[in-house]
């Protein structure tokens, strides 16, 4: 049974956030915990064995004898980091219990539109590691399923955020003073519902 817990993120709620960031403040670590951490823990609300584990600053010269990152990191480390059941004290753990990876980068700073050899190359390395890797600078979210990527969401384009318009029901319009159309994101059920196939295994 589930927990009764809220698995809505609303587009406008993320929308709000990442362009704060985009304006304000716009480090990788923000993207990554503040928007990509946020919208994934709403995704899994009711995956109670699923845990999100920032990972971003176990390099390499953190191995110690509870803990080793050869099961999700190689040369490069990824930002997140989804597992079952996670704990620390790693040293045991099948390789299997590694869900995904999560790479983040800043829209601003390092946008995945723009070719980058290091970004490739840590997904050619995390592909490796692990079956399922994301890629996202919140604009774009791309999967890639055992060394292939499998799908890409594009939210914002080069200019703004995707949207269409939609018709409100004529009776919306009479009865309570609504617009004729509204405006909705193009894409973003398509992310949320990719992301709960993509992570919940």
């Amino acid at each position: 049974m589930d927990i009764v817990k809220s698995e809505f993120f609303s587009f406008e709620e993320y929308r709000k956030i990442v362009d704060k960031y985009v304006n304000q403040d716009y480090r990788e670590l923000n993207f990554q915990n503040r928007v990509v951490l946020q919208l994934i823990d709403k995704v899994l609300a009711n995956t109670s064995d699923l845990s999100i584990v920032d990972v971003h600053v176990q390099y390499k010269n953190i191995e110690s004898k509870l803990h080793t990152r050869k099961y999700y990191a190689g040369d490069h480390t990824p930002d997140l980091l989804i597992v079952k059941d996670w704990n620390y004290e790693n040293i045991q753990k099948a390789k299997s219990d590694y869900v995904a990876l999560v790479e983040v980068k800043s829209p601003v700073l390092d946008p995945i539109s723009r070719e980058v050899s290091h970004t490739n190359e840590e997904i050619e390395e995390y592909m490796k590691i692990c079956d399922r890797v994301i890629l996202t600078d919140c604009y774009t979210w791309k999967f890639y399923f055992e060394g292939k990527e499998t799908k890409v969401v594009i939210l914002h384009d080069e200019s703004d955020w995707k949207m269409k318009k939609i018709d409100n029901p004529k009776f919306v319009q009479e009865e309570f003073g609504f617009p004729p159309y509204r405006m909705e994101p193009v894409d973003w059920d398509e992310l949320i519902e990719y992301l709960k196939i993509f992570l919940i295994v």
